[in-house]
């Protein structure tokens, strides 16, 4: 077992399954038959399940139990075996499924007439949501069951309605995996995680079947989706391993509406070590790209959802901008070198600067390429760190920290003009004067990670004129904030990994730096070794991590062969930086 796994296993915050997709399941399609996206379930392989074992004591039945209802294949037929006839009558498993941390058993009492009834208790980490969708929460869990002898053997005869799991049985047996849906100018694919019962014939199947079934309700104002939401979907393998997918709905489909169907299609299954190349028909007819009828990952190329940035490093230091190459720090030619920068980010696409200027009690957002005057976009008295989307022309950034403002490169081309972003939604936190200390945006422009009163949140920039309460396509508001990362305690910096993580900067000794998935679900703790919080920036670049801990600079690669995947991996001072308190910037975004 590597320190990775480790970690993950030690710091996982919960991990969930498509278990309640639907309240009737069916088999995933898994031959040539069409099979309803609606009554999509799992087909699972059932070798080692567990099953009632003759004179099993009670709470260890009941463990068994647990363990078993981790197993979602028809309607929990494996939990079921554990229950008296009339309890699984009126077992309604598809209500919920909660996680618990743990589970707590204590019985109620001595056996009495053939019955003994235990309390459950924990700590609930997250709720199952339909389509494997993983909802993190936080709140006590307390619930009885009771036993009875039932022909000599114990059988649980009275339990709560929905599924209570406990997160190891999870790890064991479920998986995350990212469907891909697409941002709003269709440039930049959007990673949707889902939570899949690892056990079933035809996982590329369930990946298709989601994918028609659309992005999650949180996410499903701020993406655009080109897989048809059809009834049926046929998948199929052929004997050479080639995964075969069949849509309808598509009878007037364009060129470019057929590179963004693949590219959607391709890179989920690619995503999930599913190996192309991969046949894409409308209606049993092969979707074209000129003479194409078969698409690689090589077709799709350029919406390689989590690219490793190839810009160099940049940082923000004794108020300039300097730009790190052959193990020199330079300062950036041009206004970036003013002295005068508090922060900055750089576009990817363009290289213009975004930076945070002033001194005293006023604060000036300005926007210009290093060889360009600057424009000032805004005034305030405070900013948060600005962030560029990945197509270089958003830029966003909090005023005073309450207002979150977007700032959109002109149809001239020449200036940013300034929005307001509705953040109502930050209500729903339920903090009484929420301030925003950080705000990051994803590279495909569709989610923001937000620092809120010293906790990680996640939020999706919801698109305007779905439903009339705005005013047009291009108007953008926060949608409701989720808490991720809870255990990790007072957080001061956070920022998107390429692969659509977290990477989040804390007080804490023991876990200064941390990677968080984007639905909240897992947490692993990075090594702290030559770390000294606070970490107050964290940036990184597919293959490097920067932070900016109280000393200095510091980097770990991600090199397989050195030991980046131990918890003893060691930090180094970034060479050209050394000595330097310096803010580290990714110009990819």
């Amino acid at each position: 077992m590597t320190g990775t796994e480790r970690r993950r296993i030690m710091a996982v915050a919960a991990t969930v399954a498509v278990t309640g997709l639907v309240s009737a399941c069916a088999t995933i399609p898994g031959d040539s038959s069409p099979e309803a996206v609606s009554s999509y379930a799992s087909a699972p392989y059932q070798e080692n399940v567990p099953s009632p074992q003759q004179g099993r004591a009670p709470d260890l039945l009941l463990r068994d139990f647990f363990t078993a209802s981790a197993h979602p294949g028809n309607n929990h037929q494996a939990a079921r075996a554990f229950l008296t006839r009339s309890a699984d009558d009126a077992w309604q498993d598809a209500t919920g499924t909660v996680i618990l941390d743990r589970m707590d058993l204590n019985a109620d009492g001595a056996v009495h007439d053939g019955r003994i009834s235990y309390t459950v208790r924990g700590t609930i980490v997250g709720r199952l949501g339909s389509g494997g969708v993983y909802v993190p929460d936080s709140r006590t869990f307390e619930d009885t069951l009771e036993l009875t002898r039932v022909d000599g053997e114990w059988r649980i005869s009275r339990l709560p309605e929905g599924v209570v799991l406990d997160r190891t049985d999870f790890t064991a047996t479920h998986t995350a995996r990212d469907i891909y849906f697409l941002d709003p100018t269709r440039r930049f694919l959007v990673p949707d995680r889902r939570w899949i019962y690892n056990r079933q014939g035809n996982i590329g199947a369930a990946l298709v079947s989601l994918l028609a079934g659309g992005p999650r309700e949180g996410l499903s104002r701020g993406v655009v989706n080109s897989v048809p939401t059809s009834d049926l979907v046929r998948t199929s393998d052929s004997p050479d391993g080639q995964f075969t997918a069949d849509l309808t709905g598509l009878a007037d489909i364009s060129s470019e509406d057929r590179k963004v169907l693949a590219a959607q299609i391709v890179w989920t299954l690619a995503a999930s070590d599913i190996r192309g190349p991969y046949r894409i028909l409308a209606d049993g007819t092969p979707i074209k790209d000129g003479d194409r009828s078969e698409w690689s990952l090589g077709d799709v190329k350029e919406f390689d959802p989590s690219p490793v940035a190839s810009a160099p490093l940049r940082a923000v230091r004794d108020g300039s901008l300097v730009t790190v190459t052959d193990g020199t720090a330079q300062p950036t030619p041009g206004w970036t070198a003013a002295g005068t920068f508090e922060s900055a980010d750089v576009a990817g696409d363009n290289g213009a600067v975004a930076a945070v200027t002033g001194s005293g009690d006023r604060r000036k957002l300005q926007v210009g390429k290093p060889d360009e005057n600057p424009v000032t976009v805004d005034e305030a008295d405070s900013f948060t760190r600005p962030s560029w989307t990945g197509d270089s022309q958003t830029v966003y950034a909090v005023a005073d920290g309450d207002k979150l403002r977007r700032y959109t490169r002109e149809a001239t081309g020449h200036g940013l003009s300034r929005t307001e972003v509705d953040s109502s939604s930050l209500k729903a936190t339920g903090i009484q004067d929420p301030r925003i200390s950080v705000l990051s945006v994803s590279r495909d422009g569709t989610r923001v990670a937000m620092i809120i009163n010293a906790q990680v949140y996640v939020s999706t920039l919801e698109r305007g004129g779905g439903d009339g309460r705005d005013g047009g396509p291009d108007t953008v508001r926060l949608g409701t904030p989720v808490q991720v990362g809870r255990e990790l305690g007072p957080t001061v910096s956070v920022g998107w990994r390429p692969d659509g993580s977290l990477l989040v900067g804390t007080r804490a000794f023991d876990g200064p730096v941390w990677t968080v998935a984007v639905d909240g679900a897992e947490a692993t703790r990075l090594s702290a070794r030559n770390v000294t919080p606070p970490v107050v920036a964290v940036t990184d670049t597919g293959k490097v991590t920067y932070i900016l801990d109280e000393r200095a600079v510091l980097q770990l690669e991600d090199d397989d062969e050195s030991e980046s995947d131990s918890e003893n991996a060691i930090w180094r001072e970034v060479p050209a930086l050394q000595g330097d308190r310096a803010f580290p910037v990714i110009g990819d975004n």
